[in-house]
């Protein structure tokens, strides 16, 4: 049986990188779409090589020249890159029409392990609207958030956050059409 990989963005794989979070499966698969639609880097290739279980110092390194190879963005600071974490996140929410309770998941955990990061407070409050009224009839998290309409209400926090954190400089070099027509 093969197992799912949630495919990342671009700026997500390095946003990542700077929260050091243990490389996966998921960068191959991200060098893989990379290379499919016409990136070419020696470093991308290499890392088309890789097999787990991966060793973080070789990744970050070829991470590092895939940078400089493709002259990609810098991020500039830790709370940039949670940004960069959520708009992926929110992104897929709103492709997928589907699955907040995992988004929401991450996200919440993100902002615990990050001493509490403000830039991603909102969408521990939805996490745990949703949690409660998946339960109860009411929640203290969300105000107007209930039963009938907390799908709503998380879709459309998603997108203000996608138009209100564009990220364009990544624009040109994420993978695929998937981030076409979201906002940003």
């Amino acid at each position: 049986m093969k197992t799912f990989i949630e495919p990342r963005f671009t700026s997500e794989i390095f946003a990542r990188r700077i929260l050091d979070v243990p490389p996966d499966a998921t960068i191959v698969d991200w060098a893989e779409k990379m290379v499919v639609a016409g990136f070419q880097s020696e470093s991308l290739y290499v890392l088309l090589g890789e097999l787990p279980p991966f060793n973080k110092p070789e990744i970050d390194d070829l991470l590092a020249r895939v940078q400089v190879e493709l002259n990609l963005p810098e991020i500039r600071s830790r709370e940039q890159a949670l940004e960069i974490v959520a708009t992926a996140h929110a992104r897929r929410l709103v492709q997928s029409e589907g699955e907040s309770a995992r988004t929401l998941r991450a996200l919440s955990q993100l902002y615990a392990d990050e001493g509490q990061a403000e830039c991603l407070l909102q969408f521990y409050l939805l996490y745990y609207a949703k949690e409660d009224l998946g339960t109860e009839k009411q929640q203290h998290y969300w105000p107007s958030a209930h039963r009938g309409n907390i799908n709503d209400v998380i879709h459309d926090y998603c997108q203000k956050w996608l138009a209100e954190h564009p990220f364009e400089e990544w624009r040109e070099y994420e993978w695929s059409g998937s981030a076409e027509g979201l906002p940003r």
